[in-house]
């Protein structure tokens, strides 16, 4: 071992101690025992990632010099993690010391909480019955008609956080469910209350369209997006009618046409009475549009996006509103991503290193596509290692989320493919 210079690396010298000795291969999978007792219970309850590190590191009988030494931090980084400092949130900090003690990745915060359950189809049978007998309470137990659309307009935005953390196969059998009640409910009502259930339909519609879109199916995310456009021009909603535009916008990104991406955003932008933070969204996907077409122009367009967003004013309603919550976080990290788009990497590494510690305020899905962005930044910038070890923390939020849309951007890393680590993150993919 004296010989190999790699483990000579890994030697850390510390006056105090004697020379700290490392393991030469991988660690040992520790007992799948240790991560249900109760003292790492407690920890994730209290969310204390620093205590479940250090409940890993005594497993494998490491001290903190010596885990400090395999993970390329100091005993005093370490000692600090383990006490609970902001160190201990770091996201990077985190993803090398989960991977490297073998920690599951959720004890950390790093991806869904919830505890796994053998059966997925149980799981999702729950989900589905639960909310639709949230959604019949809604309808048969309102005082008024007004009151049956408001609450299913609390349902709705329900479904829109509960999307923001689960995957979203749990999710699309009930809210196909939901929209048919809801469409029935249309045809059988008359006047406001008609018209309100119709654009409450068409905001499902959306949302059953950003499911299968979410799955990589895009024939239907389009049709039910036709649908939700359709239905908002009957009620007359302009919210609804710009918000589908910016959706189809979204949908003509897959398709490589930059065109009809900044035509359908800027379609949306000409719908009148529309609110600030849809028009702040129209904004923001035209000039993602203009950055893919390689318009340095997309710049004077975030920054239009994000002095709309600073001026909304959110409701105090637990009714679901599009765009409830959209804020100015949502416009920087596109504007990171554009200038991936525009090949300007290391300034993209720099405004995503700015914004990382606010990445934990958006959705899960979200942060896996931007994750998957900034690792594709690092590989074209020529760290291949950063972009493999974001490239993982990519890969599991898409196994959390499910998501087509992280796998496909996980996918740009293909021409690095040679490198071993991409190889077998690529692999993964597949």
């Amino acid at each position: 071992m004296m010989g190999d210079p790699s483990a000579e690396a890994l030697r850390v010298s510390n006056p105090a101690r004697n020379t700290v000795v490392v393991p030469d291969g991988p660690l040992p999978a520790l007992p799948p025992s240790i991560w249900e007792s109760k003292d790492v219970r407690d920890a994730v309850a209290a969310e204390s990632p620093g205590a479940v590190v250090a409940i890993a590191r005594r497993a494998h009988g490491l001290r903190q010099d010596e885990l400090g030494a395999l993970a390329g931090f100091s005993q005093s980084a370490i000692s600090r993690l383990e006490s609970g400092s902001n160190i201990a949130y770091d996201m990077r900090v985190l993803r090398t010391l989960q991977r490297l003690l073998g920690i599951p990745a959720h004890l950390l915060g790093l991806t869904d909480r919830t505890v796994p359950v053998p059966s997925g189809d149980l799981v999702v049978g729950m989900e589905g019955k639960a909310l639709m007998a949230l959604c019949a309470s809604a309808v048969f137990n309102a005082n008024s008609d007004d009151d049956a659309v408001s609450q299913l307009l609390v349902l709705r935005r329900i479904i829109n956080d509960a999307h923001n953390w689960r995957a979203t196969g749990a999710l699309m059998p009930a809210v196909r469910s939901m929209y048919d009640v809801i469409d029935a409910l249309r045809r059988n009502a008359r006047g406001e209350v008609r018209r309100r259930l119709l654009g409450t339909s068409a905001m499902y519609a959306e949302f059953h369209g950003w499911l299968y879109e979410e799955i990589g199916d895009l024939r239907n995310a389009g049709a039910w997006t036709s649908r939700a456009l359709e239905q908002g021009q009957a009620a007359d909603d302009r919210d609804v009618v710009a918000y589908c535009y910016v959706r189809m916008s979204q949908l003509a990104e897959v398709d490589g046409d930059d065109d009809r991406v900044i035509g359908l955003a800027r379609a949306a932008q000409r719908e009148t009475g529309v609110s600030p933070v849809v028009r702040a969204m129209a904004v923001r996907q035209e000039a993602r549009g203009l950055a893919r077409a390689g318009q340095n122009a997309c710049m004077q367009r975030f920054d239009l996006a994000h002095s709309l967003v600073l001026t909304v004013e959110r409701p105090m309603s637990d009714e679901y509103s599009i765009g409830y919550c959209f804020t100015d976080l949502h416009v920087q990290m596109q504007r990171a991503a554009s200038l991936v788009a525009l090949s300007d990497h290391r300034r993209a590494i720099d405004a995503y290193t700015e914004l990382m510690p606010r990445w934990g305020t958006v959705c899960q899905w979200e942060q896996g596509v931007h994750t998957a962005t900034l690792a594709y930044a690092h590989a074209a910038s020529g760290d291949v290692d950063r972009a493999v070890e974001l490239g993982f923390a990519a890969l599991d939020l898409a196994r959390v989320t499910g998501s087509q849309l992280i796998v496909n951007e996980l996918a740009r890393l293909g021409p690095w493919a040679a490198t071993p680590a991409i190889a077998e993150l690529t692999a993964q993919l597949r």
